[in-house]
């Protein structure tokens, strides 16, 4: 299907744009799987990176133990010197010429040591440590120092503590081990070592333009080569250092990226071209498949469109066999879900209303026979909810080769709408005629009751003229009943003239309040002593702008029909009120805006819903015959209706009716 001339852009940027989706998800495929290869890929270069890493790094953790090695060693002379002394005056003696011997030739040791019973009892050089001679190691308040001491005596191991910090300045290592010795010999040699000369011999400080190294103590604590950043992954080896192993960290100086930027970065190149040419592919590929598929999407979405835009369902009966098939459409006009029918035809004609069931029957049964070709029918469906609607359906009946009808296929709507504006119509249409016919009526029926109830009068006046006699009070009796008569016959005339709006109307500001209270001596009159009379008239009410001879109307026939629904006595009250617009007190049925109140409130018989849809209808009338003309409360509603205002009213049977009327305040613009 071609696109309308001028409209050919909007129907090629979707189609276009449906291309691009599908390209799209198969880049996005294919730079998943790029992406996972990559990580593969990067995984094995960091793997030799780390590798190379680790491998430099171990070299440099060989040199820095050979270097604690190496001086650890003079332990054991320190140990032989100390054994072959007779006695403590004779190491006193010799210390420090075997001292200064083996510290001419040694660099990185800053001290050698005696200790007896945790005092330190000889040390070489002197120089700056005279302070530490007689210092009692045993109550250093450093736990690791105390500690060390105590452990080396134990068990007869190497100990190394540290690194500390030594009185001379700098940081050390403290290298203590038993000497095993009787008499008053002391119980430890020890050798204190230069941390930064031992990590200078290792090679350490020569690394910083590559690596970046760092060694902790065995408590995880650095004390020399490089600060590494809490977030750098480095490499992690151990330096073995006698009764206790070091961590020395290796990382990167220009982080691993770069180590593994020559291997990664021209695979990434060619994954990012094999990701657009699977892009290019798909484009190509599926172009004119979605092209196509899109024509056709289109062609039924202006079809459903223009079908949802008239609410028509389309639906297909298959005669042969039997099966219904309908679109969402139909679904929806039907209220149900076709899935949940095991027999379509049967359940969906169970759905129609008992009274249109035979037609629709027959028009479908002249089908199947194919004695019609085509029709056209409006029948009631009854919806799972218990509602009713009006559905207009058209069909027609396909045959095959050989003539035989095969299947219906046809369109139904919704005509319901439809109906009910009718239905309004035509009852719009009989009240406007019987108000034209009533307003004619009375008109002329006024004239003729003028006229009888004038010569009513003279005749009753002619008659007290008689002479006095039984006959003349008979005369004048039956005058007076006529007049009665007449002048309630005036009385239905004006009110149907009230309800066809034939009658004068002189509209004036009013207080409702007060007009009421004016009113109270008739209405107590007209209710009668079993029926008490309950005003609540709020002051200070705007004004309204209506007759007051139709207000006194409204009031009088709203009253009189809460007094005929208590036949047996009872209260009727009228209220009066204000209701602002937007207040939070209104009045359930109250419409929106700014309303002056009048309520009346019977607690009588009620009303059955049935009821109150006609009570407004002119002669509809519940009362016994000869009590009521059925014209008050239409009389009501067309008064209101004449000021602009709204009636309404909430009744339940054996509680009580509640009729209020809305009038609008007066305002001397919508004068």
């Amino acid at each position: 299907m071609n696109p309308p001339a001028g409209a050919r852009g909007n129907w090629v940027a979707p189609r276009d744009a449906r291309v691009w989706w599908i390209a799209g998800g198969v880049m996005a495929v294919a730079l998943v799987l790029a992406v996972m290869v990559d990580r593969w890929h990067t995984g094995l270069r960091m793997e030799d990176a780390r590798a190379r890493v680790r491998a430099r790094g171990a070299t440099y953790a060989d040199a820095l133990r050979g270097a604690i090695e190496r001086r650890v060693a003079l332990l054991t002379g320190l140990r032989s010197f100390a054994t072959s002394q007779r006695n403590r005056a004779a190491l006193d003696q010799e210390f420090p010429l075997f001292a200064q011997g083996t510290l001419s030739g040694t660099n990185g040791v800053r001290a050698l040591q005696f200790v007896d019973n945790g005092r330190i009892i000889n040390t070489w050089p002197l120089a700056g440590n005279e302070a530490a001679l007689g210092y009692d190691l045993s109550k250093d308040p450093r736990p690791l120092v105390r500690g060390d001491v105590q452990r080396a005596v134990e068990s007869g191991r190497v100990t190394v503590t540290g690194p500390v910090a030594l009185v001379q300045g700098g940081t050390g290592l403290l290298v203590r081990q038993r000497i095993e010795a009787s008499g008053d010999l002391p119980d430890l040699a020890a050798i204190i070592l230069d941390i930064p000369v031992l990590l200078s011999e290792a090679g350490i400080p020569d690394l910083r333009s590559e690596l970046l190294l760092s060694v902790l103590d065995r408590r995880g604590v650095p004390f020399g080569g490089d600060r590494l950043p809490p977030d750098v992954a480095a490499e992690s080896l151990t330096v073995a250092v006698d009764d206790g192993d070091w961590t020395l960290l290796v990382a990167p100086a220009a982080g691993w990226a770069p180590l593994v930027a020559d291997a990664v970065v021209p695979f990434r190149i060619g994954a990012g071209a094999m990701v657009l040419l699977a892009g290019l592919v798909a484009l190509v590929f599926f172009g004119r498949t979605v092209r196509l598929e899109q024509e056709v999407v289109a062609t039924e979405s202006q079809l459903d469109l223009a079908l949802r835009a008239g609410r028509m369902g389309v639906w297909e009966w298959d005669i042969v066999s039997q099966q219904a098939q309908w679109n969402a459409a139909a679904t929806e006009l039907f209220g149900f879900d076709h899935a949940d029918f095991e027999q379509p035809i049967k359940e969906l004609l169970d759905r129609v209303h008992p009274e249109d069931r035979p037609m629709v029957k027959t028009v479908m049964r002249e089908s199947v026979r194919g004695e019609r070709e085509d029709h056209v029918m409006e029948y009631r469906i009854v919806r799972p909810d218990g509602s009713f609607r009006w559905l207009l359906s058209i069909g027609e009946t396909t045959r095959n080769e050989q003539a035989s009808p095969t299947r219906v296929i046809g369109v139904i709507s919704d005509a319901t709408q439809r109906r009910q504006f009718e239905e309004q119509l035509r009852h719009t249409q009989k009240l406007e005629s019987v108000g034209k016919l009533a307003g004619g009526v009375a008109h002329d029926f006024n004239n003729l009751l003028t006229a009888i109830i004038g010569f009513g009068e003279l005749a009753r006046d002619h008659a007290g003229e008689l002479p006095a006699s039984a006959q003349r009070t008979a005369i004048r009796d039956d005058l007076q009943e006529l007049l009665q008569v007449a002048h309630k016959g005036a009385d239905v005339t004006a009110q149907l003239l009230a309800f066809s709006r034939r009658g004068p109307s002189e509209a004036s500001r009013l207080d409702l309040s007060a007009q009421i209270r004016e009113t109270i001596p008739l209405l107590q009159r007209l209710v009668g002593a079993s029926v008490t009379l309950r005003t609540e008239l709020a002051a200070d009410l705007p004004a309204i702008w209506m007759d007051s001879a139709q207000l006194t109307q409204i009031v009088m026939n709203l009253v009189i029909n809460a007094r005929d629904a208590m036949a047996a006595g009872g209260e009727v009250i009228i209220r009066t009120s204000h209701v602002p617009a937007g207040s939070g007190k209104r009045p359930l049925d109250a419409p929106h805006g700014e309303w002056v109140c009048l309520q009346v409130e019977d607690f009588g018989v009620g009303m059955s819903p049935e009821v109150q849809a006609r009570i407004f209808e002119p002669y509809y009338t519940t009362k016994d015959p000869g009590r009521g003309t059925g014209l008050g409360l239409a009389v009501v509603y067309g008064a209101v209706e004449t000021a602009k205002g709204v009636v309404t009213v909430r009744s339940f049977e054996g509680v009580g009716t509640s009729f209020h009327v809305f009038l609008p305040p007066y305002r001397e613009s919508a004068r």
